[in-house]
């Protein structure tokens, strides 16, 4: 490609025959790139094949502890005092460091699947001072110095960088960094912020330190350090430190300016012997030695020269001259942003009646029912049915992640965190907002909820209910929909964790124990509640026998616990939350009787929020977090952090918060009684409250927007089976599921968050929990991240989307076997592969195959949701959507103005699910049936 001249003013930085040194460059470090890509040509690669040798995995480890202290030791002396590799005793080895300013920090080392093109990737923690280093479990272990030679050279400086914000530097902090590499072979113009360097490009300088010192260390072999020379060569060229045309052509000059400016930007952060090397080597390849030149020539035709093309849609984030929003601006920005799109969902709506009235027949579309970080990777032609949940609802100040624990999800096209929020600083609530709000617009959308169901006639519809309140509307789904609704739901306290987490399941098992000929089955089709259930069997008199059935003791467990959460909720309403509720600003502080005292039950990621939210939206209130343990990501994530500093007496705080975590601090079923001041009172261990916020983890059931679906399909004898999608870099996608009756099939496809919880029903335990321990070794805790959280969610919607294109996605029945650690790896069957065939299960009267899934952001043993009684509001919620948020992404909750798609008046007996005839015809009442 074409290099545009560079600013003249700038003088060249080749080397002068008087031996003059050239003038000094601009300081280091203003942006964050985390992955060392391929050098195209070069040994430098993440590898090749569909997975790594048998070991390669346990090699790459061994040789990453076996030489980063010699990296340290020869690239970055004068950054780093001192390293020590610790816990190989404890099974957590990892590397202390000491920097420049005697302030010691952490760095792990892995080796796992990596995207094609990708050596190695950095998790950069300036929140906790924890670091983490991927490693491409297919690279060559002989490169593995160089690839920590570039990750080490990025952590330095994004650390530096927060450092600087921290202290005021005006050049760094409140400004957004800038985001243009300067060591490629792309345009260069003197538009490019005076040339600083990135942390991509400063990556990039410490393999030039690297191999320069390779290349000239006695203690090597001559092919060894001849290869490093040819490496070096071959970097140079890839970095545009050497002009590509031929001397005496018309691109010559300008390409020798353009490499002159790189060089000269570069060399104060080379070694003394690198700068020699690199200058001597960065010359046209007509001036180069015999090898040298033949090496060189060699390389670049084995090189494939690609840049984007840079024709995509613009980043979310953006004023319609191209400029980025200013962080002053981003308030009034995020709400023109939702005012578009609620003026595109109306012009949606519009047009899908407009059609189905002039045809007579509801319209065919592409479906995508949920969104949040997931609507990066969006079809623009499908309709987006999404409730705008979560972000657009919760009160808190943001998401729990710093910019620079996010900095990653620029790549995807999401949005750059850096351009509203300092590193260290919270993503803001605002810039979500807007971003997900852009993305929603760039195809039809519709803001509300919808859910599949079968009709008789053989077509699979989406039963569309808006936010506006305007009539449901129901579209012909064409292809295969894509669900992306989120978190599942919460669990109720004290249910049993591992056989019966709900009432549903409870009820079945209850019945699995009953003859057959038996009156209650019939009277327990009816029974709406745990309470209603429960009186049921006592009045048919089978309650104390089924007591005294050790079968049926689980779900006598979950209905007990399941009751007196119904009743705490009906006694004390506007007390008695479920996390999610409080997530979503469905709780009242302002009124006079309002509870002062919290406590808040589990101490994950969840129940840390929720906290947070109390405190700051009442300044009188005092709340405690009481559980057994914290999740060791929560140190890690700059919520956590900054919340104890604020709220914690022994953190500097307030007093208003107590953590009060021991391990025998065991949450059972909900303990209300009434205090002397009439006032229900709740306990937990020796700690009583006011108010009550169950916030103990979530369960793994068939997304709401599937229920009818996998219900109508059992009910007619028919197979929900599942498999779990992967591209062919071993990268998960989701998981798919497809419904099997009458000689149909209908597939669906979930990712996002959902997706990292798998259908009890569907999936068997070993599979989720391998797939926990996937996603705990993909995004590390040292991150700040979860699998489930707003940056790998894009990452992931964005290589769905690819493979999709590329007609690349694979489907498995297990979580490949290099996803576990090393040492499992290395023990197993080489070139064993999962069985084949996906994961089936049938209807059966004794319930789901039983699993206990991770809550997917405390890490905690999870169980499952609650049922639509149990969870609904104790409060009428205040936002307008919140209610259609609650249900879209499967909370339990009464559905305002009337049943929830796909939903008959009355209720239904369980395995035998509402059935729809038909959609409504066009212009025929258009509502939601019985409504």
């Amino acid at each position: 490609m074409e290099q545009e001249p560079y600013d003249s003013r700038v003088g060249s930085a080749r080397p002068r025959t008087d031996g003059a040194a050239p003038g000094r460059g601009p300081d280091p470090g203003e942006i964050t790139v985390i992955t060392a890509t391929d050098v195209a040509g070069s040994r430098f690669t993440g590898g090749i094949g569909t997975a790594p040798e048998p070991g390669r995995q346990a090699a790459v480890v061994a040789q990453a502890q076996a030489v980063l202290p010699m990296v340290v030791q020869s690239v970055y002396a004068k950054q780093l005092r001192s390293v020590e590799l610790r816990g190989d005793d404890t099974g957590d080895p990892h590397f202390v460091l000491t920097d420049h300013r005697d302030k010691e920090f952490t760095l792990r080392v892995d080796a796992v699947p990596l995207p094609t093109g990708t050596v190695a990737r950095m998790h950069v923690n300036t929140t906790s001072d924890h670091h983490f280093v991927q490693l491409s479990d297919r690279m060559d272990p002989q490169q593995v110095g160089r690839a920590l030679s570039h990750e080490i050279g990025e952590m330095l400086a994004v650390r530096e960088r927060a450092a600087r914000a921290a202290a005021g530097d005006p050049s760094v902090a409140g400004v957004a960094p800038p985001r243009d590499v300067l060591l490629t072979r792309g345009r260069l113009t003197a538009a490019e912020e005076g040339f600083r360097l990135t942390e991509e490009d400063l990556g990039r300088v410490g393999e030039l330190n690297h191999l320069a010192a390779r290349m000239t260390d006695a203690t090597l072999e001559a092919s060894q350090r001849a290869e490093a020379r040819e490496e070096l060569s071959a970097l140079i060229d890839h970095t545009g430190l050497r002009p590509q045309a031929p001397s005496g052509s018309d691109r010559f000059d300008r390409e020798l300016q353009a490499a002159d400016l790189r060089l000269n930007s570069i060399e104060p952060h080379l070694t003394p012997q690198a700068w020699q090397a690199v200058s001597h080597l960065a010359v046209p390849v007509e001036q180069l030695s015999g090898q040298d030149a033949v090496d060189l020539q060699a390389f670049r035709a084995r090189a494939a020269y690609t840049l984007p093309l840079g024709n995509g849609p613009p980043m979310p984030g953006m004023r319609p001259d191209g400029t980025p929003v200013p962080r002053e601006e981003l308030a009034a920005a995020a709400a023109e942003a939702a005012d578009r799109r609620t003026r595109a969902s109306a012009a949606t709506l519009d047009q899908l009646r407009a059609e189905a009235a002039a045809s007579g027949e509801w319209p065919t579309r592409q479906v995508m029912i949920g969104g949040g970080a997931s609507l990066v990777g969006r079809d623009p032609d499908a309709l987006l049915v999404d409730a705008r949940g979560r972000w657009h609802l919760d009160p808190g100040q943001g998401i729990v992640q710093s910019a620079d624990q996010v900095r990653d999800m620029r790549a995807t096209g999401l949005g750059d965190a850096h351009q509203f929020v300092d590193p260290t600083g919270r993503v803001p609530r605002d810039a979500v907002r807007l971003w997900e709000d852009e993305l929603a617009v760039r195809g039809p959308v519709v803001d509300g909820m919808a859910r599949l169901l079968p009709a008789q006639d053989g077509r699979l519809y989406a039963h569309i209910r808006p936010n506006d309140g305007s009539p449901d509307v129901y579209v012909q789904v064409e292809g295969v929909p894509t669900v992306a609704t989120g978190l599942p739901p919460e669990m109720v306290p004290g249910v049993d964790r591992r056989d019966v987490v709900n009432l549903p399941e409870a009820i079945d098992a209850v019945r699995g124990r009953l003859p057959a000929d038996s009156p209650a089955h019939e009277r327990l089709a009816g029974a709406p509640d745990a309470r209603q259930t429960l009186q049921v069997l006592r009045e048919e008199g089978v309650l104390d026998a089924l007591r005294a059935d050790g079968g049926a003791r689980s779900a006598l467990r979950t209905l007990d616990a399941t009751a007196q959460w119904e009743q705490a909720r009906a006694t004390a309403p506007g007390r008695v939350f479920l996390g999610d509720e409080i997530a979503e600003n469905r709780f009242d502080v302002s009124a006079a009787d309002a509870p002062r005292t919290w406590l808040v039950a589990g101490a994950g990621g969840t129940g840390v929020a929720d906290a947070e939210i109390i405190l700051e939206a009442d300044p009188r209130a005092r709340v405690t977090i009481y559980g057994p343990n914290l999740p060791p990501a929560l140190e890690n994530q700059v919520q956590f952090t900054a919340m104890r500093e604020r709220f914690v007496a022994e953190y500097g705080g307030d007093g208003r918060l107590t953590i009060d975590i021991h391990p025998d601090n065991r949450v059972g079923a909900v303990q209300m009684h009434t205090g002397p001041d009439g006032k229900p009172r709740f306990r937990e261990g020796h700690v009583e409250a006011e108010a009550y916020v169950a916030s103990l983890g979530r369960t793994a059931p068939v997304p709401e927007a599937l229920r009818d679906l996998g219900e109508q399909t059992r009910a007619a004898g028919g197979q929900v089976r599942g498999d779990l999608m992967f591209d062919h870099d071993r990268q998960y996608l989701g998981y798919g599921m497809t419904f099997e009756s009458g000689g149909q099939q209908r597939r669906v496809e979930v990712t996002g968050a959902a997706s990292q919880a798998l259908p009890r029903d569907v999936f068997p335990r070993d599979t989720q929990a391998a797939l926990g321990t996937m996603g705990a070794r993909q995004v590390p805790s040292q991150s700040g991240n979860a699998a489930p959280g707003f940056a790998p969610t894009a990452q992931q919607s964005v290589r769905l989307a690819q493979a999709r294109e590329q007609g690349t996605v694979e489907r498995r029945a297990a979580v490949p076997e290099s996803w576990q650690r090393p040492a499992l790896a290395a023990g197993t069957t080489p070139g064993s592969r999962p069985s084949a065939g996906p994961s089936s299960t049938t209807a059966s009267p004794a319930g789901p195959p039983s699993v206990t899934p991770t809550d997917p952001v405390a890490g905690t043993p999870s169980g499952t949701p609650t049922n639509p009684v149990a969870g609904t509001p104790s409060a009428t919620p205040t936002n307008p959507v919140a209610g259609a948020a609650r249900r879209q992404s499967g909370r339990g909750s009464a559905a305002p103005g009337g049943p929830v798609p796909g939903s008959a008046p009355g209720s239904a007996s369980p395995g035998q699910p509402p059935r729809v005839p038909r959609p409504p015809q066009p212009g025929g009442g258009g509502g939601a049936p019985g409504r």
